[in-house]
């Protein structure tokens, strides 16, 4: 199989095919709403504290409800609760657009959006990723989750080209969002068109929430593979995801350009983080995969240095893309490992473990501002770069700790087991002379009826 087909090989599953294309099309949605409300709320108050503020709100209800989401996509199929999971936020997006044409929108209900589109993620966001391990075959589940990754990077360069671009040149921002709620009429009729598939077979029958809920707890920070790497997801992600929170506020205290000024930039960070991830998605089920996974995070580390010092626009920009590609390999990378890592009747609760990660940058989102206003953008800039590469060589230690230690059954990681170095065979024993000739005539003699020698009659017998 050539790198080609290693990198899109999940895409053999039709019903994978048809995941894909809705997640491309909702994460566009997601993208733009995420893009644009910190650019709306730094617009009413110059404040990176307030701006960050108004996006707050989906952190809160991710974090309080994520997790019971994950115990809901264990228990019930998963194509339901996608398609109420894309419902909700497309009428929220409708009703955020709605509220800024009739010039209307504040601050606090910029926060209450958020809180309830941060509610239907919670229930839609660990179903659509426990799907994809119902949709393909364990040898591709490690690829599949690389390609779901792959989709939020496309939608990072279709965001900022086709909405805040195309869209922003011909239509206000009120607008932009009732055009984007409009792509979940495309998204709907694709998730319906797949096929309806049973949760993994449970070891023990359904108890109650909190109590199934516990055991997944106990499950993840119980594997120190899956613990090491849930712990790395989350700061990276919160790390991450700063850069668009600062971005609307650097813009405007730093290069004098407007809040909105948002295309090029994020299609320079969208564009780093689709190159990269091509390759990225190639080798995620093979023994490089870890060694990925550092490098990616050493380079986000290494954008927001550079960033922070760069010297005008075009230097911010470019150095911006380093940001996005490192945290996008970040991203898949760690996903792919975690899946393939989990039994399948834990997917739900890990995934929704793992996506705390946002619930968490979305409450950090205003410290981060806080500490902008307090030592400016730039300065922030940098010790967000710090934070990165403190986690990142944090995560080289727990890899040299876990490297070695065995798969757990029922894994796709243990159905397809990582490439290692071939044991050193030990050179035969020598057999001594003696033995060595007269092997093969005791293994004929052995053979052969009439006694020690062929033909002759047996010791004793005869005269």
């Amino acid at each position: 199989m050539n790198r080609f087909q290693h990198t899109f090989a999940a895409f053999g599953s039709r019903d994978f095919r048809f995941l894909w294309s809705g997640s491309l099309l909702s994460v566009t949605a997601f993208m733009t709403s995420f893009f644009l409300i910190p650019a709306v709320g730094y617009a009413l108050t110059g404040s990176y504290f307030l701006a960050s503020l108004a996006a707050m709100g989906s952190g809160i209800s991710q974090l309080l409800l994520g997790p019971f989401g994950g115990v809901i996509a264990d228990r019930y199929p998963k194509k339901p609760l996608v398609i109420i999971g894309q419902v909700a936020p497309g009428l929220i997006i409708a009703g955020i657009g709605a509220l800024i044409v009739a010039d209307a929108i504040s601050i606090p209900l910029l926060l209450g959006a958020t809180l309830l589109m941060g509610v239907s993620f919670s229930v839609m966001g660990p179903a659509r990723q426990a799907w994809v391990g119902e949709l393909v075959p364990r040898n591709l589940l490690a690829n599949a989750v690389a390609l779901q990754q792959l989709a939020m990077n496309i939608a990072q360069v279709t965001t900022p080209v086709l909405v805040l671009g195309a869209l922003g040149a011909v239509l206000e921002v009120g607008e932009q969002f009732l055009v984007v709620a409009a792509l979940f009429v495309v998204v709907l009729p694709l998730t319906t068109m797949i096929r309806r598939t049973q949760p993994a077979a449970r070891a023990q029958p359904q108890r109650a929430v909190l109590s199934e809920l516990r055991e997944g707890v106990r499950y993840l920070v119980g594997n120190p593979r899956l613990r090491l790497l849930w712990g790395y997801f989350l700061v990276m992600v919160m790390c991450g995801f700063a850069f668009q929170t600062l971005l609307s506020g650097l813009l405007a205290a730093e290069f004098a350009r407007s809040p909105y000024d948002l295309m090029l930039s994020l299609t320079v960070l969208g564009a780093a983080s689709f190159i990269v991830n091509l390759p990225l998605a190639a080798i995620v089920s093979g023994r490089f995969a870890w060694h990925a996974l550092i490098a990616m995070g050493a380079l986000m580390a290494v954008g927001f240095w550079l960033t922070a010092w760069s010297p005008g626009y075009g230097a911010f920009v470019a150095m911006g893309g380093l940001i996005g590609a490192g945290r996008s390999g970040v991203m898949l990378v760690n996903q792919s490992i975690m899946m393939a890592n989990t039994k399948p009747q834990y997917f739900g609760r890990v995934m929704s473990l793992v996506m705390m990660g946002f619930g968490f940058q979305s409450l950090l989102a205003p410290i981060w501002g806080a500490i902008a206003d307090a030592i400016g953008g730039r300065q922030t800039l940098l010790l967000i770069g710090v934070v990165a590469m403190a986690a990142t060589a944090l995560m080289v230690l727990g890899w040299l700790r876990t490297r070695n230690l065995p798969t757990e059954q029922g894994t796709a990681a243990e159905a397809a087991p990582e490439p290692r170095e071939p044991t050193p065979l030990l050179p035969p024993a020598p057999v001594p002379a003696f033995a060595a000739r007269l092997a093969p005539v005791v293994l004929m003699d052995g053979q052969k009826p009439g006694g020690i020698h062929a033909g002759a009659p047996a010791p004793g017998a005869g005269g």
